[in-house]
């Protein structure tokens, strides 16, 4: 008959024996378990392109940093635009506009910005009465087309404004800058109003891709035109002269605008300051001006 010590001993052994296995055996079912629940689902191209297409642009740029594959999904959306379209205006109106026609812009979520963007062309619309973040924001905004874009239509103000966002002078002292020339209202004392920059030290073009270039011009922007080359940026650190086929200057009058600002005279002497920083006697034919009324 075997000792008291020698059974419990034993029986000990084999229940530690046990207790071993099962551990074991629980852990490798738990590891399993855990490895299917970690198992990544990866979604094909068509799908993610199919719920792309509902999204805000806005959000689309910002997603691209999530990983290689969303960049390599989202990008053409950006780099196959070749037209843009920049300028100010009430978006207020232009909001009610677009649901009466259809037409769909995105909202900037954190300035007051519109982008409307369809297959190869795009337009950025910025409150009248925009603020230092919707400069800032506006001119990252553009920064994204500018490397594609081959043709582009500006205002007088937009072309100040990444003008001065290629030259030496910050944006937010820029944006200051902007609201002390309001006060004269496009007048002749404008004329006088200049500011320094140290010249530009930029190597690489704006719009790389650039063939055609048109500016808008009202009677508000005549001292704007002068003022382009206070900013000691050349134009080829906007675009290649020669790759150049139009540059299109639209003249605009404002309807009951201020007679005492409209001068044939005034006009013609910015207009020529203006054309000789593009070098106009380079572009010969390829340059020319257009009259429309105000829409």
């Amino acid at each position: 008959m075997p000792s008291l010590i020698g059974f419990v001993g034993s029986n000990v052994y084999r229940f530690h024996r046990k207790l071993n296995n099962e551990t074991s055996l629980l852990t490798h079912k738990a590891k399993k378990r855990l490895s299917v629940e970690k198992k990544e689902v990866i979604l094909p191209d068509n799908i993610w392109s199919s719920i792309f297409e509902y999204c805000s642009p806005f959000d689309l740029y910002s997603w691209r940093r999530v990983s290689k594959n969303f960049k390599r999904l989202i990008d053409p959306k950006f780099n196959n635009i070749l037209y843009l379209d920049v300028y100010r205006a009430d978006i207020a109106v232009v909001e009610e506009t677009a649901e009466q026609t259809g037409e769909l812009f995105y909202r900037h979520p954190n300035a007051q910005i519109l982008l409307y963007i369809d297959v190869h062309c795009s337009t950025l619309i910025v409150h009248q009465r925009w603020t230092s973040k919707d400069v800032n924001r506006l001119f990252s905004a553009i920064k994204v087309f500018a490397k594609t874009v081959q043709t582009v239509v500006v205002d007088v103000s937009i072309m100040e404004l990444i003008a001065a966002g290629l030259s030496s002078m910050d944006l937010n002292r820029w944006y200051t800058f902007q609201c002390y020339l309001q006060t004269f209202d496009g007048g002749y004392e404008e004329d006088s109003v200049h500011i320094q920059c140290i010249p530009s030290q930029t190597t690489s073009q704006f719009f790389p891709k650039l063939k055609e270039f048109s500016l808008r011009i009202s009677e508000k922007d005549y001292a704007g035109l002068t003022r382009m080359l206070d900013y000691q940026v050349t134009k080829e650190a906007l675009f290649s002269l020669s790759a150049i086929q139009l540059f299109r200057v639209i003249l605009r009058p404002i309807p009951n605008y201020n007679e005492k600002c409209v001068s044939k005279r005034r006009l013609s002497k910015h207009l020529k300051n203006f054309k000789n920083w593009i070098d106009v006697e380079s572009l010969r034919e390829r340059y020319c001006q257009q009259y429309t009324a105000w829409s």
